[in-house]
């Protein structure tokens, strides 16, 4: 069986969606004014507290944040009239368009979006997270809004090509971030076993067969299985899943057909585990990428244990403090809000 997996094996075995191009907008450069962040204040309360923490970083880098008990107003023509902004960026539409149903707080909707096409004077940026999910829908709201640039995690081949709407020349790559203050302290008793976590899909092929394997044999001293605990906005379950990972010298985590470099890779490592993983050998993660040891995505599941089983007696406590201590620092929220601000400055003086 092959070992190595490249960014190009993930694209091949993705369909590209059937979308064209959005034009590039016009931008009238103004110097000066505000730069603010569209924020969804209730996502602090999310599950996870990821798509909260960008807002917190560009916030710490001079962004104001504005919304539903946030600042400003929810309706974009008063919003600009309160504040004449430079810069936009504005939270994925998912996240404040709301359905029947939905566990996000339908008192976050931003109003007349379309408003912002008509200021050619506001660089206009969004986030782009999961570009798998609704392409159509995600290419009318960037078209919606006039928008110059996207904010994404992932890499940008991977990302063009399951939203080809985008223009890759306007893709700003950030990459997930940590809370370095609510990191635990490194833990020296750690178990000799690996924790698996996360969604169960057919999105997740091999976290799903380590899953299904763990459950056939339920005696199984390798891998402990952490249930998802679901979508929610009654609490982050960040801090209690950091303090899980630094009770284990191994995590498995899998990047999912899309390769995605996902969250859990650097807060496993920021929590001093060696890190299992499916994501692709060139999706590189700066600082930490030597603490990723790489599996094929179709690696059989008792491979799997013969592989963690060898990175029990492999673990050293020194190496592993090392790239925490690496991680802490430039995984924090306000390192990686600082990078990102900067790209966004560089993206709009040379648009």
């Amino acid at each position: 069986m092959r070992t190595k997996y490249y960014v190009k094996d993930v694209i091949r075995g993705l369909k590209k969606p059937d979308i064209e191009q959005l034009p590039q907008p016009d931008y009238k450069k103004i110097c000066g004014g505000r730069k603010i962040f569209l924020a969804v204040e209730d996502m602090k309360r999310h599950m996870t507290d990821e798509g909260w923490q960008i807002a917190e970083a560009l916030e710490y880098n001079d962004y104001t944040l504005c919304g539903h008990d946030l600042y400003g107003d929810r309706r974009i023509p008063v919003l600009l009239n309160q504040i004449d902004p430079s810069v936009v960026v504005v939270q994925d539409k998912r996240e404040w368009d709301v359905r029947p149903g939905n566990f996000r707080n339908p008192d976050a909707r931003f109003l007349n979006t379309e408003h912002l096409a008509t200021r050619k004077d506001i660089f206009k940026l969004t986030i782009l997270k999961d570009s798998h999910q609704n392409p159509e829908y995600h290419r009318q709201a960037a078209e919606e809004i006039g928008c110059h640039a996207w904010i994404t995690y992932y890499h940008q081949d991977i990302v063009s090509h399951l939203a080809p709407y985008t223009r890759p020349q306007h893709l700003i790559r950030t990459y997930h971030s940590i809370n370095k203050d609510i990191v635990p302290e490194f833990n020296v008793l750690r178990k000799n076993k690996s924790l698996l976590s996360g969604a169960m899909s057919h999105h997740y092929p091999l976290r799903s067969l380590i899953k299904n394997n763990l459950l056939n044999n339920r005696a199984s001293t390798t891998i402990d299985l952490l249930q998802h605990p679901g979508y929610h906005r009654d609490g982050s379950n960040t801090p209690g899943f950091l303090d899980m990972l630094n009770h284990y010298k191994v995590a498995v985590c899998t990047s999912s057909v899309y390769g995605y470099a996902l969250r859990k890779l650097i807060e496993a490592t920021v929590c001093g585990c060696l890190v299992l993983t499916d994501l692709p050998h060139d999706e590189v993660l700066p600082g930490i990428d030597d603490n990723l040891i790489r599996v094929h995505p179709q690696t059989s599941y008792m491979k799997i244990l013969e592989i963690v089983k060898d990175l029990y007696e492999e673990y050293d406590y020194d190496r592993q403090r090392y790239f925490a201590n690496v991680a802490k620092e430039l995984y924090d929220f306000r390192v990686q809000g600082k990078e990102l601000a900067s790209r966004i400055k560089d993206l709009r003086e040379c648009y």
